[in-house]
């Protein structure tokens, strides 16, 4: 009985020395609280986000341009026979985050006139991922190429 009564009386002495602290204050406007629905807060947020965004779609507006101009700069290389510069400007292309099966065809095609066959077969393969049906074809040239230097090595020994 006198654990209980003890208990009791502890328990009552915790819940008003609680209570003291919690309220404290004469009022509530008194505490000192954060409204999180604060409208300067919310509006500054909202500002920074949409700035972020406007910001986000610049860049993105900026790469597009760089990977339209590199990439027409390829295909001008292309057409001229200049397998470097096509290498190059195909790299700055593929550089913004843009793909194309066809620039990977012509790099490809660049690296094979070059005499870079790995790197050619890797590109041709890449580009068939993007759908590019003159890779497929490339890749069937090369495999066969492959084979009639295997067969000629080893019948000219």
């Amino acid at each position: 009985m006198k654990k209980r009564i003890l208990s009791v009386a502890l328990m009552c002495s915790m819940a008003i020395a609680s209570n003291a602290q919690i309220y404290g204050y004469d009022s509530w406007t008194q505490l000192p609280t954060r409204n999180i629905y604060d409208e300067g807060l919310m509006n500054m947020h909202l500002r920074v986000m949409s700035e972020t965004a406007a910001r986000r779609q610049e860049i993105e507006a900026k790469k597009y341009e760089a990977y339209q101009l590199y990439g027409e700069i390829a295909v001008d290389a292309f057409d001229k026979k200049e397998w470097g510069r096509t290498i190059q400007f195909v790299d700055k292309a593929l550089e913004t985050g843009y793909y194309c099966g066809d620039l990977y065809y012509m790099r490809g095609y660049a690296y094979e006139q070059c005499g870079y066959i790995t790197n050619a077969k890797a590109d041709y393969k890449r580009a068939k991922k993007f759908g590019s049906t003159e890779a497929v074809y490339a890749l069937e040239r090369i495999s066969k190429k492959d084979n009639q230097d295997a067969d000629n090595r080893y019948f000219s020994k």
